[in-house]
């Protein structure tokens, strides 16, 4: 059946190639089209395509080498549609050869496309919709996760540190996975030798200045405030309009991962960044690639950076070469890298997992310090009634900074406060790296972690 949906969209005139391009789109899909059965080479095309449809959700008419698109336009219709059955057709020859992981990032992308081409009013076949929509039904009806073995919990008492200050400098992004952070190293009797703030002196949403004809310490003041309320937005909104869902995830991260009451309480509450560490320093920026942060960290002497978060932190940042950055991945490194994590961990292991690790240029690169996989936690709350979006935000919210703070302090008791610590390069060959998931799939991931219990 797949087969004959290629044959049907398989161009009856043959674009002429384009000249001086690594990837020539539409040369590189026809060719695949036209070969039943493939080689390497028209598996390595489809395994590209795939990568470069989960980022930008379509196809464009060329590529670098590299994976950036060599032109701005956009590959034709036709040929974008002839694309998903082709995908479809590498998904189930993966699925053929036992390799689910990659399996579904073809399906990922394969969804992501069609979501594109629908958007974009363009006729498709229903016979062509209906067969993406059965193959996504047939993977999760097939699809059993790879069952990794969690590591024992380790003992935060048994961390006893010099003057119960972990020497190590918390860049500060205001958010949940910071608080998470900073509550975690309260409830192990910790303070941060230093914490570093990073407000922001554009508003997150508008982009625009914030308080620019306010004198210095009252603009500092306000963007501060208004950085506060724009990233805890959706925080405040859920435990007020999904309390039950709120009050499940917590439930079950103290009871699964040892968190304390108080540690989440003291997250919750936005506390003064005093109550963490002796020394605060703020800075205004733009973002992590302003000019002041570089000299300000340029400046530190030989330390420990703990990443908490706020972009891509550039290259420049990690070349800093009396600086390392430590930074909590919400995935086993290298087998599960990438964004959104924490979802495809427990949706491909059957359990989540994260790594403690320092950074490098690249994504998630960097010599692993303790990778971990967690027990498995189950939700159990009614979801029938709540839009996907919430139950994402309140992944986001709620789960995924304990996923990464439980890990953190598994490493300060491994390492001693990261005064001791041995990291081991990441073997890339085992490296799996995941794209935004599609809807389709995160509804299935959170199909695996909530019970679906009626109240």
């Amino acid at each position: 059946m797949i087969d004959s949906h290629i044959s049907r969209y398989v161009p009856s005139t043959i674009p002429p190639p384009l000249k001086q391009v690594d990837f020539d789109t539409a040369t590189k899909l026809i060719a695949c089209a036209r070969q039943v059965q493939w080689s390497e080479e028209e598996i390595a095309t489809l395994e590209f395509l795939s990568k470069r449809i989960e980022i930008s959700k379509c196809l464009y008419e060329s590529y670098l080498i590299s994976g950036g698109r060599a032109s701005s336009n956009l590959l034709a219709p036709e040929l974008m549609i002839l694309a998903l059955p082709l995908l479809l057709k590498d998904m189930r020859r993966l699925m053929e050869a036992q390799r689910p992981t990659s399996a579904i990032k073809r399906l990922n992308a394969a969804l992501k496309l069609l979501d594109f081409l629908k958007a974009r009013n363009i006729e498709l076949d229903k016979d062509l919709v209906e067969l993406v929509h059965s193959t996504t039904t047939q993977f999760f009806q097939q699809h059993t996760h790879t069952e990794a073995s969690p590591v024992a919990a380790h003992d935060k008492s048994s961390t006893i540190l010099p003057g119960n200050t972990l020497t190590v400098t918390v860049l500060f992004w205001e958010g949940p996975i910071a608080r998470a952070y900073l509550a975690m190293l309260k409830d192990m009797g910790l303070k941060a030798e230093k914490i570093i703030q990073l407000v922001s002196r554009k508003d997150l949403a508008s982009k625009k200045p914030v308080g620019r004809f306010l004198p210095g310490p009252l603009r500092l003041a306000y963007a501060q405030y208004k950085q506060r309320n724009s990233i805890h937005h959706w925080s405040n909104v859920l435990q007020r309009s999904e309390a039950n869902l709120c009050r499940s995830i917590r439930t079950e991260v103290e009871k699964g991962f040892g968190v304390s009451t108080s540690a989440i309480d003291d997250a919750l509450a936005l506390r003064e960044l005093s109550e963490y560490s002796s020394n605060v320093e703020q800075l205004l920026v733009d973002d992590l690639a302003d000019e002041t942060l570089y000299r300000h960290l340029a400046a530190l002497p030989e330390t420990q950076i703990l990443f908490t978060g706020g972009g891509i932190v550039p290259r420049k940042l990690l070349e800093l070469k009396q600086l390392k950055y430590i930074h909590i991945h919400p995935g086993f490194l290298p087998e599960v890298r990438g964004a959104d994590c924490a979802l495809w961990s427990h949706l491909m292991k059957g359990r989540t997992s994260a790594t403690c690790f320092y950074m490098a240029p690249g994504i998630d690169d960097g010599d692993v310090i303790h990778p971990t996989y967690l027990p498995a936690l189950k939700f159990a709350v009614d979801t029938s009634g709540t839009q996907l979006k919430s139950l994402y935000r309140a992944t986001y919210a709620f789960f995924d900074p304990w996923i990464r703070a439980t890990v953190l302090r598994q490493a300060i008791v491994l390492t001693q406060g990261f005064s001791k610590v041995t990291a081991q390069a990441q073997i890339e060959e085992d490296s799996v790296t995941y794209h935004f998931m599609h809807e389709r799939i995160q509804s299935s991931a959170f199909e695996t972690l909530f019970k679906q219990v009626k109240e």
